[in-house]
């Protein structure tokens, strides 16, 4: 039988760093395409100057930090059920790390210019201090992972990481630095909201819940791990929980935006949710209603597959959330511009390009790649 299952594994594994290498080679061909002919490949303009890869940068930020934070928490409340699955979870968080990094990387029009933000960084600007948080939960993370392994081997006692988990703790709830990015910028009223840190630290909670259970679905399928429906079904309800608090969250600011009237924050948030960015505000309410029902309901084994399509919709519900966030001021700016629009129609909906959608696959397909390799070079597993 064990024979069976660990040939099940290997050829799962085979099969899938094939297709993940192939995307992998796919995004740097992107990548090669947008360095030759520059920027001008993407959909991004001078009223939207992020798009798909600084969504993405939200994103794996926010999957890092809700890693650190739950691989820890086992280890601080004593949630021993939950021990087995820190070493994945903290695995995960220094991956996402270097996925965040290269969104940022390809973001940059001149990417081998980019040592001279870090010698030359401004220590009162908020992308100064992202930058920080970002370098700190890539050490952190590799070293908290590091010492979980030397404590599976029996070469730690678990209390020798108590340490680690309490600064991982406290960095997975520094994510909130992030949202300083954005809710600093006084000129942008959808922006500049105290809810914004609010908002991604738990954006930040739900991804990285919605990631783990697609990797334990997973990895129980082919046997590597054995999380019990029980706990799966409690890590399900959680994430439920924290999509909720995430619609009020959403619900509270269109309401607050359209209550003036007028105004610059009124116009953005009605073209949110009536005007040209109104597909993609009403994607992000079906997917959070639908992700909330059926992770409430899903319960055993036998809803393994209603979990992780949760998890997806959960996903869904969050990439829309911080491309909405992104567009809904970009294309309804305070000022003006002088001169003709250069990049499309201002007041319409950013679509990502093709080179961005092929960049953007092949970066996080190569985090998965570096999760697979892990798992069996790490032994991660039970």
């Amino acid at each position: 039988m064990t024979d069976l299952t660990n040939t099940k594994k290997s050829n799962s594994n085979n099969m899938w760093n094939i297709i993940l290498a192939a995307l992998v080679i796919l995004g740097a061909i992107c990548w090669g395409f947008q360095l030759t002919k520059g920027l001008q490949v993407t959909n991004l303009g001078t009223s939207n100057m992020w798009g798909l890869y600084i969504t993405g940068f939200m994103i794996f930020t926010g999957i890092a930090a809700g890693s650190l934070f739950f691989a820890s928490v086992p280890y601080l409340f004593n949630f021993n059920e939950y021990k087995p699955y820190s070493r994945i979870t903290a695995f995960t968080g220094a991956v996402s790390v270097l996925v965040a990094g290269l969104f940022i990387l390809v973001d940059i029009g001149s990417p081998w210019k980019a040592w001279l933000y870090i010698i030359s960084g401004n220590f009162g600007s908020p992308m100064f201090w992202d930058f920080i948080i970002l370098t700190s939960y890539l050490i952190i993370s590799i070293i908290f992972t590091s010492q979980l392994l030397k404590v599976q081997g029996g070469e730690k006692d678990e209390s020798s990481i108590k340490t680690i988990a309490i600064v991982a703790f406290i960095a997975g709830l520094l994510v909130v630095v992030t949202s300083f990015v954005f809710s600093m910028q006084v000129a942008r009223p959808m922006w500049n909201n105290p809810a914004q840190s609010i908002s991604f630290l738990v954006a930040a909670l739900v991804a990285a819940l919605a990631i783990q259970m697609i990797i334990v679905s997973i990895l129980n399928r082919i046997g590597y791990t054995k999380m019990s429906p029980d706990l799966f079904a409690k890590i399900a309800k959680v994430t439920a929980v924290l999509l909720v608090v995430q619609l009020i969250i959403v619900v509270g600011e269109v309401l607050i935006g359209l209550y003036p009237g007028a105004g610059g924050g009124y116009d953005a948030t009605l073209w949110l949710v009536a005007g040209k960015g109104a597909i993609g505000f009403w994607v992000e309410m079906v997917a959070l209603i639908a992700a909330i029902v059926i992770l409430v309901k899903a319960s055993g084994s036998s809803e393994d597959g209603k979990i992780v399509l949760g998890a997806i919709l959960a996903l869904v519900a969050i990439y829309f959330i911080k491309s909405n966030f992104l567009q809904a001021e970009f294309l309804n700016t305070l000022i003006n511009m002088p001169g003709p629009q250069m990049f499309g129609d201002a007041a319409g909906r950013y679509i990502p390009s093709l080179a961005e959608i092929g960049l953007s696959l092949g970066i996080v397909s190569l985090g998965a790649l570096i999760i697979n390799l892990g798992l069996n070079r790490l032994n991660l597993g039970e």
